[in-house]
């Protein structure tokens, strides 16, 4: 680890019976080089943030297989054992076939080498049995459902909106979306990537495929693309603290809601693909500071 301001983290994200339960491992370094690692762990209780040395840390991301002290995280599950003054949690979850992309969310997006947060999707949904115990209480994953991203870079986005569901019921799978301002050669964009697997067919939506946001705020994106539509919004909110990546040190607090009601919808041309609101959706909402 030799290239620094930067940070690499993944969210892994677990969920059944109205419980939700999601990790953020991360490496970061700031402008001075120093090294440091940490596990985020976000419920619809709190958020936790448990320092770690990075001498620690073993990471294979081509694998991804990451190893934080003695928590595991990996395509087969997760090994926790984190002992803290605020947080206890001990178990294992495992975890089935990862349902991937078939291409790069980011597209050519990705072949810039001076972007400051690059993005990516490891799996979309995929079944995750087991039991952890937080603070002394169960957390049973029975016939659950785990997501898992990646971000990377040296900072996140002045302004940004994401958000992230585990779709069930009538409608199932799986939904993320993400609409940020992007720095590019001296200007900024608002760009946008997003990628929904419902009913076994995986429809993607980004800038590079033309797609345009049609309407932005804290609360609710429309974004447009040829004859497909997708309009998500936040419905309301329970949101807690996070560190966030400022020049690769996590010295950022931002907001996420983890467990909240969002409404999705989504259609091409006159046909409905989906419109469902669930009350286990994950949402981030970031807002330039105004000068």
């Amino acid at each position: 680890m030799d290239k620094f301001p930067y940070f690499e983290g993944w969210y892994v994200k677990h969920q059944a019976d109205g419980k939700m339960i999601a990790f953020i491992p991360a490496v970061h370094a700031g402008i001075t080089g120093e090294w440091e690692a940490s596990i985020q762990v976000i419920t619809e209780e709190g958020s936790w943030c448990v320092p770690y040395p990075v001498s620690e840390c073993r990471i294979d991301k081509k694998n991804f297989r990451i190893k934080m002290g003695e928590n595991l995280f990996s395509k087969k599950g997760i090994r926790i054992n984190i002992k803290s003054k605020e947080l206890s949690i001990q178990g294992q979850i495992s975890y089935g076939p990862f349902t991937r992309l078939k291409k790069d969310i980011m597209g050519p997006f990705r072949l810039l080498p001076f972007l400051e947060c690059y993005h990516g999707v490891l799996s979309m949904r995929h079944r995750a049995e087991g039991t952890l115990t937080v603070n002394g209480t169960k957390i049973e994953m029975k016939n659950g459902l785990g997501y898992i991203e990646t971000d990377w870079g040296h900072s996140f986005p002045k302004e940004y909106v994401w958000t992230q569901c585990l779709l069930t019921g009538r409608q199932e799978g799986s939904i993320m979306l993400s609409a940020a301002d992007v720095p590019l050669w001296g200007r900024s964009f608002f760009g946008t990537i997003s990628a929904a697997y419902i009913g076994g067919h995986m429809y993607r939506m980004a800038t590079y495929l033309g797609a345009r946001i049609l309407h932005y705020s804290e609360s609710e994106v429309h974004v447009k693309q040829g004859k497909m539509h997708l309009k998500v919004t936040k419905l309301g909110e329970r949101s807690y603290g996070l560190y966030a990546p400022q020049k690769g040190s996590m010295c950022r607090v931002i907001r996420e809601s983890p467990v909240c009601r969002v409404r999705y919808q989504m259609w091409n041309g006159q046909e409905r693909i989906l419109d469902v609101t669930d009350n286990g959706a994950s949402f981030e909402s970031v807002r330039a500071q105004r000068t």
